[in-house]
């Protein structure tokens, strides 16, 4: 048997305010709700950063050029899947209007909720690592954000593509 290694690399965001976190609400292919925080896959081209900004107003309509730091690094190994998990925060001083651009379709509401509402309701967490950072980041790991380098080595005619 013939299997290709594909590992897969997803950033998020721990978004708060006044002590809730922001979850969005998912409709997966069978029509059941899962919970996740602002999370999705890296793009062709994108360093960590780019793409937890990206994702981060994709699925909530918030713009940064900051996080406060990164919770941690989440590695989950399964039979065929293999998948790294970045997880940024950031503290917001006043409530956004939240709004969904998902190019995907798969974000169908927001919910403010605080740590005991997130702890309740983790069984129907996208995957176990959601709840487990918002665990951490409730404990209190936080590292700067500059644990992460990215090195651009794109050349300028993909760096023009990836701007247009």
């Amino acid at each position: 048997m013939s299997y290709k290694f594909k590992p897969v690399s997803v950033v998020a965001v721990i978004v708060t305010f006044n002590n809730k976190y922001l979850i969005v609400e998912e409709r997966l292919g069978n029509g059941n709700p899962v919970y996740n925080t602002p999370a999705g896959h890296i793009e062709h081209w994108e360093n960590l950063f780019e793409g937890a900004v990206r994702e981060l107003y994709e699925e909530t309509g918030i713009r940064t050029d900051h996080f406060d730091g990164v919770v941690g690094l989440y590695n989950l190994v399964q039979d065929n899947y293999t998948m790294l998990r970045t997880v940024f925060s950031l503290r917001l001083d006043s409530e956004p209007e939240l709004m969904i651009n998902d190019p995907d379709g798969d974000i169908v509401a927001h919910h403010w909720m605080t740590y005991e509402q997130c702890r309740a309701i983790s069984p129907s967490m996208r995957s176990e690592l959601v709840f487990d950072a918002i665990r951490d980041f409730h404990e209190g790991r936080l590292y700067p954000v500059d644990l992460i380098t990215s090195y651009d080595k794109l050349s300028d005619s993909v760096r023009q593509m990836k701007t247009q």
